[in-house]
């Protein structure tokens, strides 16, 4: 059987299931064998099924029996190759045709197959590359880019899982908090991110999400178009300006036009609250500020807050809300309690 020749791989590199079943059936080169080998003793398990169906195919060799055409059963060993998904890499091939006796051969081919089979299993059990999780402690904002060029800015008191094979056969990541994406831009691999039961994809745009257990996740969109959608569920396009909400319930609310520059205000590390529900409210002050706000009167729990913060204090923050909602508070360590009354603000020296 005649091809060109082609120097064999080094010992750790799967060589071709054809040299192997020559070696089985005893009609490799000396080159061959010698490659054939040398991977196999970096593979003990197979090299002791090997092993044993050599002896089997020696045996037979030393019997009468009906010969069979090598170039057919290779051209069978191929296609059962095909079959199992197994790439070739191309040793020296036999300088010589010949013919073996039709069981020795089936053994030698069979050999080929479960080799073959065994290093398709062994890569697809072999553990994947574990996921890389970004996180940001109170306050902090972290900037990073992604491997695809995808830029992300993630928020306070948030996480970020990045798929293992994320850019290799998809993009795709999972959020805790608040994350804004500008994302690099490929049709055959959109980008995807995950958080709560929502799942948001990119058609080619910037987008900031927001996701906790309170409120659900919300997505505003400032350039091109997204599409968002619960888990089991049909979604919805929106485009720049638009938000959308996947609410705790599963409702899928979606507001046009209702995105303003507030909305990405934070990327850099401004707080702006604009008629903002205190339960919102509380849940930035957890990831900016580390302080749990307790609303102790349920009137006031239903108040809204518009303000906005830069730079200041825990206590600062706290006094300004204070005297928008007319109330007072006290502090016990991370706690700020928030109750009915007017707050006396102290002059500074």
């Amino acid at each position: 059987m005649n091809s060109p020749d082609s120097t064999p791989p080094p010992a750790g590199d799967v060589p071709d299931w054809n040299a192997i079943a020559r070696h089985l059936a005893g009609e490799a080169t000396a080159e061959e064998s010698a490659a054939v080998a040398a991977w196999l003793a970096s593979h003990p398990d197979d090299a002791r099924s090997l092993d044993l169906l050599a002896r089997a195919a020696g045996r037979l060799r030393a019997e009468a029996a009906t010969d069979v055409d090598v170039e057919g059963a290779l051209a069978r060993t191929r296609g059962r190759m095909r079959e199992t998904g197994t790439a070739t890499v191309p040793l020296r091939p036999a300088r010589r045709s010949a013919r073996l006796p039709h069981v020795a051969w089936s053994l030698a081919a069979a050999a080929v197959v479960v080799i073959a089979v065994g290093v398709v299993r062994s890569r697809e059990e072999s553990p994947a590359a574990p996921a890389r999780t970004v996180a940001t402690s109170t306050g902090q904002l972290d900037s990073l880019r992604l491997a695809d060029g995808t830029r992300v800015v993630l928020g306070p008191a948030s996480a970020m899982e990045v798929d293992g094979a994320f850019g290799a056969t998809r993009r795709e990541v999972r959020l805790r908090g608040t994350a804004f994406f500008a994302v690099a831009h490929d049709a055959r691999r959109p980008f995807t991110v995950r958080a709560g039961d929502a799942v948001i994809t990119d058609i080619g745009t910037a987008f900031s999400v927001r996701a906790d257990d309170a409120d659900g996740v919300e997505v505003a969109v400032t350039e091109g178009v997204v599409r968002l959608q619960a888990n089991d569920a049909a979604g919805v396009e929106l485009s720049a300006g638009d938000r959308g909400t996947l609410q705790p319930s599963g409702a899928l609310l979606v507001q046009r036009a209702g995105v303003s520059a507030d909305d990405s205000a934070w990327t850099r590390g401004r707080q702006v609250f604009r008629e903002t529900p205190l339960a919102r409210v509380r849940t930035d002050l957890r990831r900016w500020f580390g302080v749990e706000l307790v609303v102790a009167d349920s009137a006031l729990a239903q108040r809204h807050l518009t303000a906005s913060f830069q730079h200041d204090s825990r206590r600062q923050v706290l006094d300004v809300i204070a005297l928008a909602l007319g109330a007072t508070y006290t502090v016990r360590g991370d706690t700020a309690l928030l109750r009915p009354g007017a707050l006396t603000v102290r002059q500074r020296p």
